[in-house]
């Protein structure tokens, strides 16, 4: 009984978890209608028209996938402690700094000591930066070379690599990935009020095209990450989320 009853649980898990995929598809598809409807408005009225549909939209979305991506989070300044270390191990020279918590800003470099003008203050090798040639020599190396959007956006490439990193345990990044902040004071994190509050200014239609850009992207590409059957893919489908994606 006790076995049988499990699983019929489980298959009514699974429909429910189906059932809130298709929905979730539905959404998404829907995003990437009207985002690509966007670019063909003449005025900002328009614009802004089409924005009101495009954030309740995205938060529905976050609503979503929010449900069934939960991820755990440390300590800011206990992940700190370890990038250090992990730069101090690949030889990153930084003698005279510190990274340090900034009142009202958050992390940055805080010099120790005084350094004459012009002086080397950093000395970064190649094989701990995040490269596009990385992404290339990765399991996305195959749907990186049949995109054309990657193809011709390293900055997405990058993003879409940062992501597919996060998603492994033991990622040589990890200690970097780790580091970085939850959100960040972007137009991408703004509603409608915050929004609005700009209108009187030139970064206004400025900014409804930078979030309806980023939208368009994810769109996009959550669509060709959730179609596709590439192995590489797999860890990527659950943590390609646009929380973690703007």
């Amino acid at each position: 009984m006790g076995r049988k009853h499990q699983s019929k649980h489980n298959e009514k898990e699974n429909k429910i978890h189906q059932q809130k995929r298709k929905e979730l598809t539905n959404l998404v598809q829907k995003l990437l209608n009207l985002t690509t409807v966007f670019f063909g408005a003449t005025n900002q009225n328009k614009l802004w028209d089409h924005h009101k549909e495009t954030i309740p939209l995205t938060k529905e979305i976050m609503s979503y996938e929010h449900s069934s991506y939960k991820e755990q989070k440390k300590s800011r300044d206990e992940n700190i402690e370890k990038y250090v270390m992990w730069l101090k191990e690949h030889e990153v020279e930084f003698e005279g700094l510190e990274i340090a918590s900034f009142e009202g800003y958050e992390y940055g470099l805080k010099a120790l000591k005084s350094f004459p003008e012009d002086s080397l203050l950093l000395t970064i090798p190649k094989q701990v930066m995040m490269t596009e040639i990385d992404a290339q020599k990765s399991d996305l190396s195959e749907f990186i070379k049949d995109d054309v959007l990657m193809q011709n956006m390293p900055n997405v490439t990058l993003a879409l690599f940062l992501l597919f990193e996060k998603s492994k345990s033991d990622s040589f990044w990890k200690p970097y990935i780790d580091t970085l902040p939850e959100s960040y004071s972007t137009v991408l994190y703004f509603d409608l009020e915050e929004l609005a509050e700009l209108k009187p200014s030139p970064t206004f239609e400025s900014s409804m095209k930078l979030y309806t850009n980023i939208a368009r992207q994810y769109s996009y590409l959550w669509l060709r990450i959730n179609k596709s059957n590439q192995p590489g893919l797999k860890n990527l489908k659950e943590i390609f989320t646009f929380e973690n994606y703007r």
